[in-house]
């Protein structure tokens, strides 16, 4: 048995199909299975009808998640989870503005990672996770759509949205703008040996009645003939769109494994344990910034916190024009905070935030999650370029 990159053995077996159907022509779902430093991931996608290129939605999806998961090393899956789903909705607006034609495109996503015989899952859209045990069917995920939320609200019956005209419709995608954050389990499953788990696409679940994918994989017998099983009764029933799934079988469960880190760097984003680290290089930063604005040696500039803030003190007087520091910063007169030190007035510039830059971080998608400008924040950290290097650090004002 090959030994994964997480050091641990698989025990689990698994299949991945998927079919265009009876009446579409392509197939727009796409899926994929990838052995990561994270662990083990599945993934299933679906790209969007009536939206362009949903397709290349599905592909850059599931690619885009492959490329996080083997690249990017999480202690907590969890914050694994979102960071990789986030990286790919950013994937998919990317492609976008590389190829005009495709604005609009989205797609839903079902993934599943595995490590050291844990199962935690995230979705978003109407793709569907199952969790097989003791010969019960569970339907692990809730589906993002308009007749879900009715059923939710009790404006209809379960049996009434499964013919419900607007059965389809979605209130949340992968590549919806802005990006709407993944459904992801509060703890993960603790499969038993013989217990399955099937990711798939509403071109199963729409076609296959619960009860009967519920029969099917309580049928003795390989994992392979249960989803060619699947696959053959949602033809037979229609096959009205592209059907795909994936079957995780899992065996000689053990749970008395301590997880090893491997060897590599892990990559996390900063919390208030590093607050002294973003501090001394926010002072760094700010330094170089004030020599830029050709200010003098003698300047007085310091980066301090208390409890609740981070602020920027800065002595006026070493300043020859205020007006030109609060337009350098984006700040107005109301933003300013004046304190007495030792006699002296200082000027007190709150910093909202000190941002540690992710691989998958633009400078439009930072200003978009701290509700201010490209512009701004090139300027008040004395940017050139709109590129952005990981590991950098940038204030946020």
């Amino acid at each position: 048995m090959e030994t994964s990159k997480t050091k641990e053995l698989t025990n689990f077996h698994y299949i991945s199909l998927t079919d265009t159907g009876n009446v579409r022509e392509n197939n727009e779902d796409y899926l994929g299975y990838f052995d990561t430093i994270n662990g083990h991931i599945f993934v299933v996608c679906d790209g969007c009808g009536g939206l362009p290129c949903g397709e290349k939605a599905s592909q850059t999806v599931v690619n885009s998640l492959k490329f996080f998961f083997s690249n990017f090393y999480y202690k907590d899956p969890f914050q694994a989870i979102k960071d990789a789903v986030d990286y790919a909705q950013n994937r998919i607006r990317e492609e976008e503005r590389e190829d005009s034609s495709c604005e609009g495109m989205a797609c839903t996503m079902v993934l599943v990672l595995i490590r050291y015989n844990k199962a935690y899952y995230a979705h978003i859209g109407d793709s569907r996770i199952y969790y097989f045990t003791k010969r019960e069917l569970t339907q692990l995920t809730k589906d993002d759509s308009y007749v879900q939320m009715l059923v939710d609200q009790g404006k209809l019956t379960p049996q009434e949205a499964e013919s419900h005209p607007r059965k389809n419709e979605l209130v949340r995608v992968m590549g919806m703008n802005p990006p709407c954050q993944p459904h992801i389990c509060s703890r993960p499953i603790n499969p038993n040996d013989g217990d399955l788990v099937l990711l798939c696409t509403d071109g199963l679940y729409n076609m296959v009645k619960e009860q009967d994918i519920k029969a099917t994989l309580a049928h003795r017998g390989y994992i392979e003939d249960k989803g060619m099983e699947l696959i053959k009764a949602a033809k037979n029933n229609g096959g009205l769109d592209n059907i795909t799934l994936q079957i995780i079988k899992f065996y000689n469960v053990d749970y008395e494994k301590t997880e090893q880190r491997p060897a590599i760097t892990e990559f996390v984003n900063k919390n208030k344990s590093n607050i002294l680290i973003g501090v001394a290089a926010a002072l760094i930063l700010i330094i170089g910034l004030m020599f830029s604005m050709r200010y003098t040696k003698d300047n007085q500039c310091e980066v301090y916190t208390n409890q609740k803030n981070i602020f920027l003190k800065i002595d006026p007087d070493t300043i020859p024009d205020t007006d030109s520091l609060l337009e350098t910063f984006g700040l107005d007169f109301s933003k300013v905070v004046y304190v007495n030190q030792g006699g002296k007035k200082l000027i007190n510039l709150p910093i909202r935030k000190i941002v540690t830059v992710r691989y998958y971080d633009t400078i439009y998608t930072l200003a978009k999650l701290y509700h201010t400008t490209p512009e701004k924040i090139m300027k008040v950290n004395g940017l050139k370029s709109e590129h952005l290097k990981p590991g950098t650090e940038l204030i946020i004002l």
